[in-house]
């Protein structure tokens, strides 16, 4: 669940409550002794008519674990619900709405370096480019060898897929070793390039569909639902991609998949 889903910060809250062990019974509780405040004050707030302070807002934050944007964006949403005029209001709406959009942005959310255009071209004509860059970080797929083997290619051809990654700096070779290199890359959605880089892939999992196998899932889910509806599973997709990303980051290289997420009107 993303804050940036919400405009008010109270359902914002119980919603987080809601998706605690035991429904998050108790935490307002022990919330209330680590700020020094009574559990009543904070059943007004998040229950009733009171607001928090910008103080008590700003040690909200670190006690629902929000990054620093998720911060900022509580904050706002704060200062929207003190706002005590109109015209306050609608410049803080504006200001929320932008950064909901902001949030939208997965190539900013990730803050991934992109490569320059005519090695973008080259990287995303093809799934193999990401898909040897990603078999490296496996200690026995680390020689061209190995990784002719498992994709079941010709030598050569990996060869040369290999020397591109090195010389972009995508891969590196440590003591005869490959490894993925510290260059990292997304294609943004207005790229020239974005439509070939989800064609490649898709492609490449319509060819896997047939084997059934049991660590794959391919999901359709055809939906009728309330346009509000619909903009908050927008709204929610980014974070989930983000919450996958923080996973994988740390994650020990063991396998390698790739997921395709599609969300469309038709």
């Amino acid at each position: 669940m993303s804050v940036f889903e919400f405009t008010n910060y109270k359902i914002f809250v119980r919603s987080w409550l809601k998706n605690q062990p035991k429904a998050g019974r108790g935490l307002l509780k022990a919330w209330s002794e680590k700020l020094g405040v009574s559990s009543t004050l904070l059943s007004q707030v998040f229950n009733g008519e009171k607001e928090l302070s910008a103080e008590l807002a700003s040690e909200f934050c670190d006690l629902l674990g929000l990054s620093e944007s998720e911060a900022d964006y509580f904050l706002l949403l704060v200062e929207y619900a003190r706002a005590g005029s109109h015209h306050l209001r609608s410049r803080l709406r504006r200001k929320i709405e932008v950064e909901q959009k902001r949030a939208q942005n997965v190539s900013q959310r990730l803050k991934v370096e992109e490569l320059p255009d005519y090695t973008k071209a080259i990287f995303y004509s093809h799934w193999l480019y990401a898909g040897i860059r990603n078999l490296t970080a496996i200690p026995q797929y680390q020689t061209v060898e190995a990784l002719a083997e498992y994709l079941k290619l010709p030598r050569l051809h990996v060869q040369k897929l290999v020397e591109f990654l090195l010389e972009n700096g995508l891969c590196i070779l440590d003591n005869g070793k490959l490894n993925v290199g510290p260059k990292r890359t997304h294609v943004g959605a207005h790229s020239p390039l974005v439509m070939k880089h989800h064609q490649n892939w898709r492609l490449e999992s319509f060819q896997k569909m047939p084997l059934q196998r049991d660590e794959d899932l391919f999901f359709t889910f055809p939906m009728s639902l309330s346009a509000e509806d619909a903009k908050r599973i927008r709204a929610y997709l980014p974070s989930v991609i983000e919450e996958i990303h923080k996973i994988v980051g740390p994650s020990e290289s063991e396998v390698v998949r790739c997921l395709n997420l599609d969300f469309f009107g038709y």
